[in-house]
């Protein structure tokens, strides 16, 4: 408990020396003053790319006071780059601060007014004026909510289904999808119940062979129906 006294009037008598000299000697406040304004930004990022968009997005901090800094205000100028998530951010004392981000995972290619955009895991839809992929990515045709898309490939996921062999999704209106396979087989799902759908289809693929260009509605309810186009 004595140690601790010590340790607080230690630092009592420190900030009154501070305070004390800032008020009898304009240098020594100068002194202070430049001490704690940010000299250097540490930024972490996945890509070189990404880093030095944070680095150029950041460099308005640089001479702040450390004090001073509105962590909001700066989550809020990252966060208008859509294409990176898990923002963190750390002040270091005396002059640093420390960014922590990453590219989100582009996982589809949609179009809105005729504009090309990805879709981002982060929720986000990212023109592609703000970043490039070479990425293979399905097209999604619909107005839909990327909540929607996510949850569809988590459900696919689950169920072992070969999602990456899906190169069209369409979203209709009443918010159900249709999966176009790579070797033209459409698998039109209903929506409602999507899980017991897709076991009626595995079932049936375990023991029939499913042919190109075959379309497979699920819309109604413990049915299953080939049309062959």
């Amino acid at each position: 408990m004595l140690q601790l006294k010590n340790k607080k009037r230690s630092y009592f008598y420190v900030f009154a020396f501070l305070f004390l000299t800032t008020i009898t000697n304009q240098n020594y406040s100068n002194i202070f003053t430049n001490f704690f304004l940010v000299k250097d930004i540490n930024i972490e990022a996945n890509t070189n790319k990404i880093r030095n968009i944070l680095k150029e997005k950041t460099k308005f901090l640089i001479n702040e006071n450390i004090f001073f800094l509105n962590r909001e205000l700066i989550l809020y100028k990252l966060k208008s780059l859509k294409f990176i998530e898990n923002i963190k951010i750390h002040i270091e004392f005396p002059s640093t601060v420390k960014i922590q981000a990453k590219k989100t995972e582009l996982i589809a290619i949609t179009y809105i007014n005729q504009k090309k955009y990805f879709v981002g895991l982060n929720g986000n839809f990212i023109s592609e004026k703000a970043i490039s992929s070479n990425k293979k990515l399905p097209i999604i045709f619909g107005k839909f909510k990327i909540h929607d898309f996510i949850e569809i490939t988590n459900l696919l996921k689950k169920k072992n289904f070969k999602y990456n062999k899906i190169n069209k999704y369409y979203f209709h209106k009443n918010k159900r999808w249709d999966l176009y396979f790579e070797n033209n087989v459409i698998v039109m799902l209903p929506n409602k119940n999507i899980e017991h759908s897709l076991n009626i289809y595995q079932n049936f693929n375990k023991i029939n062979q499913i042919n190109p260009n075959t379309i497979i509605d699920l819309r109604i309810p413990k049915r299953l129906i080939l049309k062959s186009e």
